[in-house]
């Protein structure tokens, strides 16, 4: 890692120059795991310290740890050859070396030793007696194990050293690094996925940053770094990491690395019996191999990284070699799942024999885990004739989540088998398939139609009685009502779930999934008809059944979690929500790269809710890009509105207008999707361009049935107060009165005070809607009640009323778009420091100049420019010159 891609250790570095500029000894220890940036960080603190102190370099060598003084080498050429073992007479050559780089200038001695825990005992007492003389400061590094020399410990415990163990990166940090290493904004999911699977160790960061741009996993569209399928362990600068250590160990432990990372987790005692106990010892002393629950437990290696690449280095031979010695002492069903995964995958590439009903699990849990390499090898090797619709269904899965929607309908259309003929096959199949039919833009009619004709193929000739029949039926039967859903005919969806419902029996196989599907669908309706608590009631009754079941209930946990997500946030219920989202990369990180897009759209809309426009607008605009790629859950539509609306509410022009062509219209995503898409598309254009959208918000429930139901109208009225529509108070009131959930409450609230006018009322409103977890809407409101009490001749009320809104905006962090209605807060007028920031902003200066020239974060600048726009009454830096001019 380069010096100048340095975070996340400004804390450690500005103790580090501190201890070393002080008087007397000073002495700087830097304890990490590899990787973790004690490197970097010394580098630093040379590049630092190098004006002020004369710096010499030491590097610790395996190679040389048992020569005395053999790292000292480069500085004793002069040294009599006789005198080569003499510590004075080279501690005093030493010194003399040092003396001609000091040139006489009286400058002060840096020693920055690398790889301090490979010393040889002769060199480290010299450098801990430089120190404890007072003649040099020092910067030594280790790893943990087997950690620092005897001497240089014993400057520590004398008081002359201090110890900082360096940790690994959160996740803020991560995504500074990668931003600075690919010179670019990196999507928020990529970020997670990146701070995941690195563990936050920056030199395996940089591999993973390398290697998937080499391979064309990391892309960059219109600015935005994102990732497109699974970061992989085959990399050549992984490799290359992987080989330069395991060249450092014996060859015992190169064996033993390669069993473990071909077999894990691999039990302790069998791993005993076949490199020995002190070969394993000595790898977890040198943290190449872990325990996985402490002492005794099975064996892994220290990364997950290291295993894929120590795979990718072992032969195909060798590895079925070790296969045949440890197949034996292997269980045959391994207790985990990660087990069952890395047994199937070990002999899958080794082209040994696996029974097709282990290959068959671990498909699926392949699938589930968002494996696809995996899942698809394991499920194309099935023979038995009777397992592969099942197999099928697995491989349809992973082409519908790779946007392959035609292979995935192809694949269940083999047999029908999207109708789960098979009661023991796996559910969701039908529900997979008309999700595939209607991504290829297929009319729910004809989805209908092709399923009602393939049940009574799959029926002709059986008895009434055989229970294939009812369950073909019933399986159609939810088709035909998920259809309904998707085309927004929800009059007849809920006396078709009525029926659906009453034809349920508790005998019957496939009971937990038509619970499931019916609790979905209730939740779909539910929500649009605005009764969101209850929705979210059935939603959570859903994902509930899903934790408990132990079948394979395939494709249901996102048919389930992204109408469960819409039900929280129209219910304003943000935790419920958040915890959704975060179930899709709960079990594999996968998941933020599959569902990234789709994941950050719903965010975006979360935050655009609680009014934190800068944070939505950071979070949509590239769930944009990856939507492109992959969206499973066919939200693009939304995405592209959401974003487009953030972009023109923000002041960000060009990015509008870049959306406002590539606005989605096909529903794809299903009709109440689409219509929220609709109302944030015309919100968008009548923030871009006044006039043309507001009329035909106003329009649209007249326009369709849907946008007249409590679920859709709420949000297209809400918009319509945002956007200065007076007309639209009446209305939210009305329509919210008969709504659940804090998000209509707390919009109620607002439109009572705003029709009633009174600065007490606003208050009253400002402060349900804090409390809903809504501070940009709360700001508002404030802001209308320091107004109103001010024209009332009510000063001091109008004072805390201004003080409430900027607690409000403070807890945004970022921008809070002035409401256009309102005119300028005369009550409360700029300070100071918000009268030179807007000074400077208007003769022409950025944020980032406003912020060196006053010597504060640009983060300081921004808040108070923030704050300056809502004082003033406008929304955009460009309106600043007129409003301080008026």
């Amino acid at each position: 890692m380069q010096a100048e891609h340095l975070v996340g250790r400004n804390a450690e570095l500005d103790l580090a120059t501190e201890i070393l500029r002080q008087e007397g000894a000073g002495a700087v220890l830097l304890i990490a795991d590899p990787g973790i940036g004690k490197t970097a960080l010394a580098a630093e603190i040379a590049a630092r310290l190098a004006g002020e102190m004369v710096v010499m370099r030491v590097h610790g060598s395996p190679a040389l740890s048992a020569v005395p003084y053999g790292v000292l080498a480069p500085y004793l050429l002069d040294l009599p050859v006789e005198q080569a073992t003499s510590p004075v007479a080279i501690l005093r050559e030493f010194w003399s070396q040092f003396e001609k780089r000091r040139g006489g200038a009286g400058a002060r001695l840096l020693l920055i030793v690398d790889d301090a825990h490979d010393l040889d005992e002769g060199s480290t007492q010299i450098l801990a007696e430089l120190v404890t003389a007072g003649w040099a400061r020092l910067v030594a590094t280790s790893r943990q194990r087997p950690g620092l020399p005897a001497a240089l410990l014993q400057l520590w415990y004398d008081g002359l050293a201090e110890r900082l163990e360096l940790h690994p990166l959160d996740r803020e940090s991560v995504t500074e690094l990668a931003e600075k290493t690919l010179g670019g904004t990196v999507m928020a999911s990529a970020a997670d996925v990146l701070h995941s699977v690195s563990e936050g160790n920056p030199l395996l960061l940089r591999c993973l940053l390398d290697d998937s741009r080499a391979d064309g996993n990391l892309v960059r569209r219109n600015g935005v770094w994102f990732l497109t399928r699974a970061l992989s362990g085959s990399g050549e600068g992984l490799a290359e990491v992987v080989r330069n250590r395991v060249l450092r160990t014996s060859e015992a432990e190169r064996e033993a690395m390669y069993v473990i990372a071909l077999s894990e987790p691999v039990p302790a005692a069998v791993l005993d019996t076949q490199v020995g106990r002190d070969t394993v010892r000595a790898l977890m002393d040198s943290r190449l191999v872990l325990s996985t629950n402490g002492p005794g437990s099975p064996l892994k290696m220290w990364h997950p990284m290291y295993s894929e690449a120590l795979r990718q280095i072992v032969s195909p031979a060798r590895s079925l070699q070790i296969r045949q010695r440890m197949v034996q002492h292997l269980l045959a069903e391994p207790p985990t799942a990660e087990g069952l995964l890395r047994s199937v995958s070990w002999a899958l590439d080794c082209g040994a024999d696996v029974e097709d009903e282990q290959l068959l699990q671990a498909a699926f849990l392949a699938a589930k885990l968002l494996q696809n390499p995996l899942a698809m090898a394991a499920a194309g090797k099935v023979r038995s004739e009777a397992l592969k619709p099942r197999a099928r269904a697995v491989m349809a899965m992973v082409n519908y989540n790779d946007g392959d929607f035609r292979s995935a309908a192809r694949l269940l259309e083999d047999g029908a088998g999207f109708l789960d003929a098979d009661p023991s096959g796996p559910l969701g199949a039908g529900l997979l398939w008309a999700a595939a039919r209607a991504a290829m833009g297929d009319a729910s009619a004809d989805i209908v139609s092709d399923a009602k004709a393939a049940a009574t193929a799959l029926v002709e000739g059986r008895p009434s009685s055989d229970p294939v029949v009812g369950l073909v039926g019933r399986h159609a039967r939810a088709l035909e009502l998920a259809a309904l859903a998707h085309d927004g005919r929800y009059e007849e969806l809920r006396a078709g779930l009525v029926e659906f419902a009453d034809g349920l029996g508790e005998d019957q196989p496939d009971l937990v999934m038509n619970r499931v599907f019916l609790l979905a669908m209730h939740c779909e309706l539910l929500t649009v008809q605005g009764q969101a608590a209850e929705a979210l009631e059935a939603g959570r009754e859903a994902l509930m059944l899903l934790d408990e079941d132990t079948d394979d209930l395939l494709y249901f946990s996102d048919f389930v979690l992204v109408r469960y997500t819409l039900a929280a946030l129209e219910s304003g219920d943000w935790e419920a929500a958040a915890a959704a989202l975060d179930r899709y990369a709960a079990s594999s990180a996968m998941g933020l790269i599959v569902f990234g897009g789709d994941i950050q759209t719903l965010k975006g809309m979360l935050l655009l809710r609680q009014g934190r426009l800068e944070q939505a607008t950071e979070l949509l605009a590239p769930a944009v890009e990856a939507l492109r790629i992959k969206d499973p859950q066919r939200l693009r539509s939304l995405g592209n509105a959401l974003a487009f609306y953030a972009a023109g509410k923000s002041g960000d022009t060009a990015l509008a207008q870049r959306l406002a062509g590539e606005q989605e219209t096909a529903a794809a995503g299903g009709a109440y999707v689409e219509a929220l898409a609709e109302v944030f598309r015309l919100a968008g254009q009548e923030l871009l361009s006044k006039g043309s959208g507001l009329v035909k918000l106003r329009g649209l429930p007249e326009a369709g049935s849907l946008h007249q139901l409590p679920g859709v109208l709420l949000q297209n009225l809400v918009l319509r107060m945002e956007l200065g529509d007076a007309t639209a108070s009446e209305s939210v009131q009305q329509t919210a009165l008969s709504m659940s959930g804090a998000w209509a409450a707390g919009w109620q609230s607002m439109a009572t005070a705003q029709l009633g006018g009174g600065g007490e009322a606003l208050v009253n409103a400002g402060n349900l809607l804090a409390a809903a977890g809504m501070p940009g809407p709360a700001a508002v409101a404030f802001d209308k009640a320091a107004l109103s009490f001010d024209a009332e001749g009510k000063r001091p009320e109008a004072r805390q009323a201004a003080v409430l809104r900027d607690v409000s905006e403070a807890s945004l962090g970022d921008a809070l778009v002035h409401d256009p209605s309102i005119e300028a807060d005369r009550s409360v007028p700029l300070t100071r420091r918000e009268q030179d920031i807007v000074a400077l902003a208007v003769s022409g200066l950025t944020d980032r100049q406003i912020a060196e020239k006053l010597m504060v974060s640009v983060r300081t600048v921004e808040g108070h420019l923030y704050r300056s726009y809502a004082k003033l009454g406008i929304r955009r830096r460009e309106d600043l010159g007129a409003a301080v001019r008026h």
